[in-house]
């Protein structure tokens, strides 16, 4: 894995962590016993989806079965199947919305906005 990679998951893995200890303390507790941790760790699920939303593939089972099963392998401890991973994506919902936001910046109230016309169609249509 390139070095570009590797930072890319330190701050995602740091940033999961930070985002597991926000959770335990600021959501309300389940009454649900079994707290079992996954093959996958939520910045290893975190690097996977943004390396896929970088990466140019179209189909992210292409990209999972391709990519993350063979090229990546080595990088992380056991991969689960596609179908497990699919089944575990809505868990990464509010963490890559938390992340997106994290990362969105500091609000300055300047903006840009293109005011440029779009034909739609020859003038003598209209």
């Amino acid at each position: 894995m390139s070095l570009r990679n590797t930072a890319l998951f330190v701050c995602l893995d740091d940033f999961a962590k930070l985002y597991q200890s926000w959770e335990r303390h600021h959501l309300i507790p389940t009454s649900q016993k079994r707290q079992r941790s996954g093959k996958l760790s939520l910045g290893e699920m975190l690097f996977i989806m943004v390396m896929f939303h970088t990466s140019g593939y179209r189909c992210f089972k292409l990209f999972y079965l391709y990519d993350v099963c063979d090229r990546y392998k080595d990088c992380f401890g056991d991969l689960v199947s596609y179908g497990r991973f699919v089944s575990l994506m809505p868990r990464l919902f509010l963490p890559l919305c938390a992340l997106l936001h994290h990362l969105s910046g500091e609000e300055t109230g300047i903006y840009i906005a293109d005011s440029t016309s779009l034909s739609v169609c020859h003038p003598r249509r209209i």
